[in-house]
């Protein structure tokens, strides 16, 4: 019966193994421990020369700059509002949004906490409200 073994082990000095199999002598001296410096560049294999960094950075500033529009533009504006809030402002932008049934969105705690939107809250033209459970 054929059976897979599938081992993870940490290297003792860390570096690139020159070659799989060592001469039997049972020392780890087969690396190639050329010191990498922190400022050196990353590299996916052996032959990239690219500083994965730098693109890193670039990826990351050009998605910050960019601009969206639409929808996408509102619902980033209401991620930074509730990202950047209070704890109170928080829970008055929960409270008012799904007690109103998304009609409203308020960030003003003392208005919200004493107001019950479920009772103001009226039907498209049509339709009626319906309490389920």
């Amino acid at each position: 019966m054929p059976a897979k073994l599938e081992l993870k082990l940490e290297k003792l000095v860390p570096g690139k193994w020159e070659r799989l199999e060592g001469d039997g002598t049972g020392g780890a001296t087969a690396f190639n421990t050329a010191a990498a410096s922190d400022t050196a560049p990353r590299t996916v294999y052996s032959g990239s020369r690219r500083d994965w960094d730098a693109i890193d950075r670039e990826v990351t500033r050009a998605e910050e700059e960019e601009k969206p529009e639409g929808e996408e533009a509102l619902n980033k504006l209401f991620q930074q509002i509730y990202g950047n809030a209070s704890e109170e402002t928080r829970r008055a932008m929960n409270k008012s949004f799904q007690t109103s049934g998304g009609t409203v969105l308020s960030t003003n705690w003392s208005e919200v906490k004493e107001k019950d939107y479920e009772k103001e809250r009226t039907a498209p033209d049509g339709q009626e409200w319906k309490k389920w459970g």
